[in-house]
């Protein structure tokens, strides 16, 4: 969330907290119901409980808080205020600093949260990342892109880090292995094409758990980078460069 100096980020955390768990009721009722799905592109799909979930946080959210705009994975009708194209851009040119995450794994009942300068927790229990010193005990976790040239890339930079780290692992869920990232269940993630609905929220809960989160540059991650590493901030610079994640 931007920067404000008249909202406490706690404020902020609880709200996201409630958006995300109502939204989660809605997942789990549909988790064994046909679903309607239309493809957006190449490998890439949205389904009617994306855009329902999505409609139930934006509304929520916008209820506390009437003046907020959101930057969201679905667009359509179903969206409650969406943030014109030219703001998105603004933002994301500007020195953002985001003040409050969550994230919510409805069917493992575990919420993932963090406020600025309060820490960040698990269902309310103190999480922080691991305190593994070197690469060859860390456990890696990365996504596919859908682009084949990305995947490729993807492909050249296993190459150069497989045989250096302890295991890797294709999550799915990029959200969700990043919030695995500040609970210490992995290391170090990478993923070369990521939106920053998938980043945003979970920078704040690595950073306050006491990891970081780049671009693939090694630039601390703003809403304008393209992908991301994340990691328990002990492996970042050696991971950067066995990896040669380029853009």
């Amino acid at each position: 969330m931007e920067n404000s100096t008249t909202i406490n980020p706690t404020d902020l955390r609880a709200v996201a907290e409630q958006a995300a768990l109502k939204a989660g009721v809605l997942l789990r009722q549909k988790w064994d119901q046909p679903r309607e799905y239309s493809r957006k592109g190449f490998r890439d799909f949205v389904t009617d409980a994306d855009l329902a979930s999505q409609f139930i946080i934006t509304q929520e959210i916008q209820r506390h808080f009437p003046d907020h705009g959101f930057i969201t994975e679905e667009v359509g009708a179903m969206l409650a205020k969406e943030m014109p194209a030219g703001e998105t851009q603004r933002i994301s040119n500007s020195d953002t600093n985001f003040l409050a995450g969550v994230i919510y794994d409805p069917m493992r009942d575990e919420l993932f949260s963090a406020a600025v300068n309060a820490g960040s927790t698990l269902n309310g229990e103190i999480i922080q990342v691991s305190s593994t010193l070197t690469l060859d005990k860390a456990l890696v976790g990365m996504d596919w892109s859908r682009e084949p040239e990305k995947r490729q890339s993807m492909i050249e930079s296993i190459s150069r880090f497989a045989h250096q780290v302890h295991t890797i692992r294709a999550t799915g869920s990029a959200a969700l292995a990043l919030a695995w990232v500040a609970a210490g269940r992995l290391d170090v993630y990478a993923n070369l094409v990521i939106g920053p609905w998938d980043v945003a929220a979970a920078k704040v809960i690595i950073q306050e758990a006491g990891g970081f989160v780049s671009g693939l540059g090694g630039q601390p991650w703003s809403l304008s980078e393209t992908g991301c590493i994340a990691s328990n901030g002990q492996l970042h610079s050696s991971f950067l460069e066995l990896a040669q994640i380029s853009e």
